[in-house]
Formats: C-alpha cells, structure tokens, sequence
C-alpha cells in the first residue's frame, strides 16, 4: 500500500498559489502600467481635451483676433521636435503664465482673468484694459504718453489733447519710456490734489501742470497762458483756499489780463507779476 506523502502536497499547493499570486501581481501591474498610458495618450496625445475655441470679453481697443493669436502661440508651444505640445490641453493649460504674459506683452491690459470651460473645452478670456488718467510729456519734445491711475505709461499720446485728461508737461530732463511709471510718486498725488480742488473751487480754468527743472515746486498752466507757482512742501489746499480769496478779493478777471503769474511758494504771502 503507498505511503501518502502530506508534505510534498502542501509543498506542490505552495508553489501553484505563488504562481497564482504572480500572475494576479503581474495582470495587476500590467493593467495598471496600461491604464497610466491610456490616460497619458487620452490627456496629452489624442487630442480628445484640446481645447477647442478661445473667447474674448472686454476687450474695446486691442482687436480680439490679436489676443487670440498670442494666446494661440502660447497653447501651441511644441517640446521634443514640436511634437509634444500639452499646454493646448484644456486641463494642462497654465491660466496664470497665460495671464502674466498677456500683461507682459500688451501694456494697454491692466489685468485679465481665464475660466477653463472643461465641458464645452473653451477658454474664457475676460479683458480689463488700462483707464486713461492723464498725459505725460516731455516739455522739450514731442514725447507724451497716456498713464492710467498707477500712473504707468502704457500708450502713446498726441502732445495736445485737448484738457479732458490730466495732462503734465515735464521740464526736470527725466526720460520716461512705455511701462515706465511716474517717478515721484509724493509729487504726483499732490498735483492731482491741486487739480481736484481747483475743479471744486472753480476760480481759474488750467489746462496742464508743468514741472520745473531741479525744485520741489510744480506749476498750474492756466488758459489764459499765466501760472500758479505750488511747492509740494507746503500744504496744497491753504496755498489754493488763499488763492481764492486773494482773486477774489484783489485781482478779478479784468485786471489778469497782463498776468504773468501767482507764486504761493511762501507761506502766508502772495506774490504775483
């Protein structure tokens, strides 16, 4: 009668359930390894999340086609021999370089915000241009470019403008190019404070500010072609309050017309020519 050999059974039950647990490990792993390339290719190479249209809002001067073009060469950025491009997909593509570069390259766009519709695999491209705030120019030249109310300079100007805007006439000798902002930022604010209480007080119409070479002071052109002298030392609104009172009260329109100018430089006096 044959002896039954119980160790070499469960030695021969071992070997079949790590063959077993090799081939579940290996289909589990060779799924796995499948399922990472499918989606690299459905993500990046199949074109299945390119995104199918950019849309533009709010946008008045820089034309539509322009933005989309930029955009477009942006999304289309080739590695590896310009095969691999994942930025046009619509789930890789980077909103914030798109928005950074856009500011970079048009200065005329203060700020823009992108919603990614994922469903519809459009790119939404909300616009917010720059709001013209005054003119600078270089008085010695026919140098001017419109700032916004960061006072950067971010579009060329004709050297008259008519008064509708803010308009600085500069003789310091300071060149200032595109993207360049006002470089004195003290006095900036306090010409925009003597231009906001003039337009309250109503006593003279100017038509720009001029800025004198190598000082602290400022001047106000009026129309009539005679100035008032401001230093940015002193307090704006004593200096103009006083200028009320003393073309009030002294010098009426009849008798400005030789005027050459008012000097409110020194506290508590007024000088005039």
């Amino acid at each position: 009668m044959a002896r039954f050999n119980a160790y070499g059974y469960h030695d021969e039950l071992r070997k079949k359930r790590k063959r077993r647990e090799k081939r579940i490990a290996f289909l589990i792993i060779f799924s796995f390894v499948g399922l990472i390339l499918f989606l690299t290719y459905a993500l990046i190479f199949s074109g299945w999340l390119s995104i199918k249209e950019i849309k533009i809002s709010g946008h008045q001067e820089i034309s539509e086609e322009e933005i989309k073009n930029f955009i477009s060469s942006h999304l289309d950025k080739g590695y590896f021999f310009s095969q691999f491009r994942p930025f046009s997909n619509i789930i890789l593509a980077r909103s914030e370089s798109i928005k950074n570069s856009l500011s970079k390259d048009f200065l005329m766009i203060e700020f823009a915000n992108i919603n990614k519709d994922f469903f519809k695999r459009h790119l939404n491209v909300e616009i917010n241009e720059r709001k013209t705030a005054g003119i600078w120019c270089q008085n010695d030249s026919d140098k001017c470019f419109y700032f916004d109310k960061n006072q950067v300079l971010f579009k060329p100007a004709p050297k008259f403008s008519g008064d509708v805007f803010l308009t600085i006439e500069d003789s310091r000798g300071r060149d200032f190019n595109l993207a360049d902002r006002f470089d004195d930022q003290e006095l900036f604010e306090k010409i925009n404070l003597a231009r906001n209480i003039l337009d309250d007080l109503k006593i003279i119409n100017y038509s720009s500010f001029f800025l004198p070479k190598g000082s602290f002071e400022f001047w106000t052109k009026t129309k009539d072609g005679w100035y008032i002298y401001l230093d940015k030392e002193n307090d704006i609104p004593t200096q103009l309050v006083a200028l009320k009172k003393f073309l009030e009260e002294k010098l009426p329109t009849s008798r400005r017309q030789t005027l050459e100018y008012i000097d409110l430089r020194v506290n508590n006096r007024i000088y005039y020519k």
